[in-house]
Parts: structure tokens; C-alpha cells; sequence
């Protein structure tokens, strides 16, 4: 008991009371209702057959001990249902029922909890041989136990197997569902049948028991017509659970299969109850709403309306020509009657078809805008990178070719500088280069953000590397620009905000080297308070406007600006207050904008 009762979490070392309070806790629901029910069983038995009550309550004790141990408890459970028959019969005791005949509703309960429980915890390779023993032990049960008492009618046999069966399936479907649930993984490795068996569980369940009942309703007919009609309604099931693979055949082969039965029973002289539809099976019936819906949702609509004709022609097929026995079912009303309740379902098929077919239109659409959005942000994301990082170095290396060309033949040792500068900016655009190309093959570096731009957590020793990089040696004539960099945080700055600081003064630099190449002044002030951290860069160029080194894409203003706006800041770029370029930048430190994860 110890060791069953044992709960994750629980030190071996406690208790056994206390384990096995822990370990009712996590399974509350079932102890109680079992409780609920054991307790209303045993009240019914005190007075004649308190004879039964220790089988009961073992059985109630091994469904909430079944939690741990399925396989052990539901072998032990099929031994304890056939003791508390054994000795039920020889003491002349009577069984109490809901539901299943001559079980009580302590044991069915118990035998569902287990089954459920081999489902969920077990592999399919021991929970359906365990489950089997269950069920035989049952069934026997219901004979023995049925002999005992009263002569049961054959119909309430066939009824207590529809019921038993429709419960079964439920059960094991449920726990099979769970187990999905439970494990991912495992789910992922499923092959497309398992995939499609556990996703058609419910489907599986009610055809299932529709088969049953028709087995049961045609119990007083002759046996040829009985196994004709129960292998029709067989075939359209199996068709009908994997009518989502290939709806228009299935839906083909259901309508011949209705067809054929139809003949055969016409040319055989059999001869069949009525049903919902004339003679039609109801497990046919429903089998072809099934396929119905799902050709109506899954196939093209040439080919949908193709096998709904295929299903409603077949259908009127076996209406008119399938024999029926019961001579009330002979005027042109009666016929009239089937045709409104076929039409009814037909409408109910379709209609539900139409449904679920919008919304796997309307979720597709979702899908793809999704997707369209996040390769949006990722373009454009990749489109700032490279014109903030790539741009700038490239930049860099053809001002100094300039400034080479122009001073090599007077100077060239100052050539040989500038030729030293560009190695060291080819090398850094290379690296910015390798660094996007790694990022979009899904190989982001350490510190690489969705967005696919590198996050700086020192923002003071990005800034100042980046200065001391713009900062050029003199090339002969060609004065280097001055840079002033004034640097005043005194706090710690968000990454995101910090790479958004660092870009807008790299391109800003930038656009101070392309479009005032005259310019020989650059100040730049950072600084933060304890709500937003401000940028401002300003420049002395003229303002003649000149062609920009390598042209201008004019999209350098436009990605600052996108920068600023997705973390909530604000953005202003213009002429300075007496000369030259003014560009500030406003971001806030607290709060950001929602669209910074998502980048």
C-alpha cells in the first residue's frame, strides 16, 4: 500500500496515511463520485445481499488505485467481478443495475476508471489485452448473473451490449485522447493512420455503436439478411472514418456499397425491418451524413456536389428497391415520409459541411496573413540591418577610396593609409555580412534579437567604439571630420532601446559622411533620465546639397523613423538651428511597445 499510494512529490519518508491522503487529493473527483456511488450500493445491499458488499468495495478501491498500477488493478478487477459472481450465485443474491444488466454501478464505474486509466498511462500493446479480460470478465458476469435471477428478454441483452459497448468506446477514445495531450512528442512520431484513428475517436465511437444496434434490431430477421445489412453498415463506417483522407471516394464507394446490398437483398428475397429511411441500416445513414460533411468540407466543389449525388441517388436507390417486411410501410405517404427525413439529414450534412469548410477557409486566411506579416517584419528587418550596419561600413570604404585616388600620386604613403582603412571596413561589413546570412538561415548568433540585429548591453562602449571607428586618419589634404561624443546615462539601458540608440547614430554618421561630405563637425548627445533616454546628433555641413556617396536610396530617414516607432518613442529629422543636419531621438525606457517582441 506504501508503495502504490506514493505521490510525485511526496517524501518516501512520510506516513502512509498521509501518502495516501496526497495521493486521493490528486485524483479528488473520481474517489469522491466512487465514494458517492459505493455509498448508495452498499445502503441498497445491508438488508438481504451484504454478501456483495466486500467484492464492491474492492472494486472501488482498485479503480482509485488504478491511477498507478492500471494493468494490475484491471487484471485484479476482472478476478474480483468474477468472485462477487461465484458468490452472489451460490448465496442466491440479486443484483441491483443502472445501465448494464445485473452490474452494479459501483463496478461499472470501476471498470470504466480503469480503462481510462489503461488508455492514458499504458501502451496500446497492454491496455487492449487488459482491457479485453475486463471486458469477457463482464459479459460473463452479465450471463451468470442474469440466469440467477429473472429471464431477461433477448432485446434487453442486445441493449446492455449497445449500452456496454457505446461506454467502452467513449472511454478508451477519451483516454487515448489524453494521452496526446500528455506526450507531444510521441504524438509527432505517430504515423497518418494512428494520427487520423485518434483524431476520428468520437466518429469511431458512435458508428460503432450505430453497428451494434443494428446487429441488435436485427436479431429476429434471417441470418443472411442480418450479416448483409450489418456488412453494408460495416463498410460505410470504415468508409466514413477515413472519408477526411479522400472524400469523393469514400463517398463513391459508400453509394456502391449501398447499391449492391440493395440488389442483393431485392434478388435474394431478404427482407429488413424499417428504419429512419425505409430499409436503409442506421448505421448507413449515418455513415453517409458522415461523408456527406466531409466531402462538402474537404473536396473541390465540383467534385463534393458529384459524390452528394452519388450518396442521395444511391440512397433513393435502396429506398425503392430494398424489401421491407412490415406491410405499414406501402403507400406512396410512407415513402414520401423517408424522402422528407433523408432530405432533413441531407441539409443537416450539408449545412454542417458548409460550416466547418468556412472555417477552414477563415483559418487559412488567418494562417497566411500571419505568415505575411512576420516575412514583412523579418524584410524589413533584415532591410534596416543592412542599411544601418552594411551601408555604413561600405560607406566608409568608398569616401576613403576617394580620398586615396585624390592624393595618391602626391602622397603615397597617405594612400597606403587610407588603403589600411578600407581593409578594416571591408572586414567589418564581411562580419556584419556573415552575421545577416546567419541570421536568416536560422543560426542567429549569441545576443541576436528576432529581428536579426545584433543587442548591446553597453551602450556607452558601443558608442564610443563606433566614434573612434568614424574618425578617420587625414588623407593628404582631406581634414578628418571631428566627432564629439558627450555620453550621460546613469542607468542601465533595455537592449532593444540601446541597439535602437546605437543605429540611429550610426546611420546618422552615415548620412554626415554621404550627404555633407564638407562637414568637419559632428556633436552627439546621448543622455537618459529615469523615463527615457534622448539622442541627439547635429552636424555643420553646407547647405548645398551634394550627390551622395554611392547614392541614396532614401530609405536611411525612413528606418530611424520605424525604429523609434515600434518601441513607442518619437523621431525628428531637419536642418539644424543655424547649419547643418539636426536628427533627435526620443525612447522610452519603461514601457515599450508591444511590436518589439514580435519583430
Amino acid at each position: 500500500m506504501s508503495n502504490i499510494a506514493t505521490s510525485p512529490g511526496t517524501e518516501p519518508s512520510a506516513p502512509w496515511w498521509r501518502r495516501l491522503g496526497l495521493f486521493l487529493r490528486s485524483q479528488w473527483i473520481f474517489a469522491g463520485l466512487l465514494g458517492l456511488i459505493w455509498l448508495g450500493d452498499t445502503l441498497g445491499l445491508l438488508d438481504d445481499d451484504s454478501v456483495l458488499l466486500p467484492g464492491i468495495t474492492a472494486m472501488a478501491l482498485l479503480a482509485i488505485l488504478g491511477r498507478r498500477a492500471p494493468v494490475w488493478c484491471g487484471l485484479a478487477a476482472a478476478v474480483v467481478l468474477g468472485c462477487t459472481t461465484v458468490v452472489g450465485r451460490l448465496s442466491g443474491a440479486s443484483f441491483h443495475s443502472l445501465g448494464l444488466i445485473t452490474i452494479t454501478p459501483t463496478e461499472n464505474l470501476a471498470g470504466l476508471l480503469l480503462v481510462l486509466y489503461l488508455f492514458r498511462f499504458r501502451p496500446l500493446h497492454k491496455a487492449i489485452p487488459v482491457t479485453a479480460v475486463l471486458v469477457v470478465s463482464c459479459v460473463a458476469s452479465v450471463l451468470v448473473r442474469a440466469h440467477m435471477s429473472v429471464v431477461y428478454p433477448p432485446i434487453v441483452f442486445g441493449q446492455t451490449l449497445s449500452f456496454g459497448f457505446l461506454q467502452l468506446m467513449l472511454t478508451a477514445g477519451t483516454g487515448i485522447y489524453l494521452r496526446s495531450r500528455r506526450s507531444a512528442p510521441e504524438e509527432s512520431r505517430d504515423t497518418p493512420l494512428r494520427a487520423l484513428v485518434r483524431r476520428q475517436w468520437p466518429v469511431i465511437a458512435v458508428l460503432s455503436v450505430l453497428v451494434v444496434l443494428e446487429f441488435t434490431k436485427n436479431g429476429e430477421d434471417s441470418l443472411i439478411s442480418g450479416f448483409v445489412l450489418l456488412l453494408c453498415g460495416v463498410v460505410m463506417s470504415v468508409l466514413a472514418v477515413f472519408g477526411p483522407v479522400r472524400p469523393f471516394e469514400a463517398s463513391v464507394l459508400g453509394a456502391t456499397a449501398l447499391v449492391l446490398t440493395s440488389l442483393m437483398m431485392r434478388f435474394w428475397g431478404l427482407s429488413t425491418e424499417v428504419a429512419m429511411i425505409g430499409g436503409i441500416p442506421i448505421s448507413a445513414t449515418g455513415a453517409g451524413m458522415l461523408l456527406v460533411t466531409y466531402a462538402t468540407r474537404h473536396a473541390e466543389p465540383r467534385r463534393a456536389v458529384l459524390a452528394g449525388a452519388a450518396l442521395v441517388g444511391s440512397a433513393l436507390f435502396a429506398l425503392l428497391v430494398m424489401p421491407i417486411s412490415s406491410s405499414s410501410f406501402s403507400d406512396f405517404t410512407d415513402y414520401l415520409q423517408s424522402i422528407f427525413i433523408g432530405g432533413l439529414f441531407l441539409v443537416i450534412s450539408v449545412g454542417t459541411g458548409l460550416y466547418f469548410r468556412a472555417r477552414d477557409t477563415e483559418r487559412a486566411k488567418t494562417v497566411r496573413s500571419a505568415v505575411s506579416d512576420a516575412q514583412q517584419a523579418e524584410r524589413m528587418a533584415l532591410a534596416r540591418e543592412l542599411h544601418d550596419v552594411v551601408a555604413h561600413h561600405v560607406t566608409g570604404i568608398v569616401v576613403q577610396a576617394q580620398a586615396a585616388q585624390m592624393v595618391a600620386e602626391k602622397n603615397p604613403k597617405a594612400a597606403t593609409d587610407a588603403l589600411a582603412r578600407i581593409a578594416d571596413s571591408g572586414t567589418e561589413a564581411l562580419t556584419a555580412m556573415r552575421r545577416l546570412v546567419a541570421s536568416m538561415r536560422g543560426a542567429e548568433p549569441a545576443g541576436a534579437s528576432a529581428a536579426t540585429e545584433q543587442a548591446t548591453t553597453d551602450l556607452e562602449a558601443d558608442l564610443e567604439a563606433l566614434v573612434n571607428a568614424t574618425r578617420r586618419v587625414p588623407v593628404g589634404d582631406h581634414r578628418p571630420t571631428t566627432v564629439d561624443l558627450r555620453i550621460d546615462l546613469g542607468r542601465e539601458i533595455p537592449p532593444e532601446v540601446a541597439r535602437s540608440t546605437l543605429r540611429v547614430v550610426q546611420e546618422s554618421l552615415t548620412n554626415a559622411e554621404k550627404h555633407a561630405l564638407d562637414a568637419s563637425y559632428v556633436q552627439i548627445d546621448v543622455h537618459a533620465d529615469p523615463v527615457n533616454i534622448y539622442a541627439r546628433i547635429t552636424d555643420d555641413g553646407t547647405a548645398v546639397r551634394q550627390q551622395p556617396v554611392g547614392g541614396s536610396g532614401g530609405y536611411g530617414l525612413v528606418g530611424m523613423r520605424e525604429r523609434i516607432e515600434l518601441l513607442g518613442g518619437r523621431f525628428r529629422a531637419g536642418p539644424g538651428d543655424h547649419v547643418g543636419w539636426c536628427v533627435e531621438a526620443v525612447l522610452p525606457l519603461a514601457e515599450q511597445n508591444r511590436e518589439v517582441g514580435q519583430r
